[in-house]
């Protein structure tokens, strides 16, 4: 199946489109009934930014990082799943290097995340897909200098945390990453009406 492909701008306008993935389109030519739908995933996704940070942030001055462990583990599906009824979309984070494997790239997202591997978080940018009667949008998630406490390279993660880390994902392949590399992405899945 192909997607039509929309490629977001963080600048001053709110999106580019492109009907060829290869070829972004001016925010000019983006067409006006998809403007409501891309507004309403991407507030989503400022909400749930917002909510996971100020939840990291309250772990982290009770506990340090490791008490902060929990938020990606326990408290985000449970915060995005509350965003996503509240705004009335689907949302959920996703990568290249899962931690947790229930954040595997839905499928129309797989080739966008794969294609962003190893990159600088600057040189990723957000797309959106046309799913038919949905927009799927991903937005870029880059390494924060504190992210490097559990993402950071592994010889460099407190042995507090790399214990908690095994112990609740002995599969984890997200660590390595430095500050400004491209981590992943937040998703959400939009009606178009």
């Amino acid at each position: 199946m192909r997607h039509t492909v929309l490629v977001l701008s963080l600048a001053a306008a709110p999106f580019a489109a492109a009907a060829d993935p290869a070829r972004p389109m001016s925010p000019q030519e983006v067409p006006a009934a998809l403007s409501p739908a891309v507004s309403k995933g991407e507030a989503a996704m400022d909400a749930l930014r917002e909510k996971l940070f100020a939840r990291l942030n309250e772990l982290i001055l009770q506990g340090g990082p490791v008490a902060a462990i929990q938020v990606c583990r326990s408290d985000a599906p449970r915060i995005a799943k509350e965003v996503g009824e509240a705004h009335r979309v689907e949302l959920g984070r996703t990568s290249f290097r899962l931690r947790n494997t229930a954040n595997a790239p839905r499928p129309w997202a797989a080739p966008y995340v794969a294609a962003a591997a190893g990159k600088k978080g600057g040189d990723v940018k957000p797309v959106v897909v046309d799913l038919g009667d949905r927009l799927g949008l991903l937005r870029p998630i880059t390494v924060m200098p504190a992210c490097t406490r559990c993402h950071g390279a592994v010889d460099g993660i407190d042995p507090e945390v790399k214990a908690e880390l095994a112990r609740g994902y002995p599969k984890d392949q997200a660590t390595g990453f430095a500050p400004g590399d491209h981590r992943g992405f937040v998703w959400a899945e939009v009606k178009k009406r």
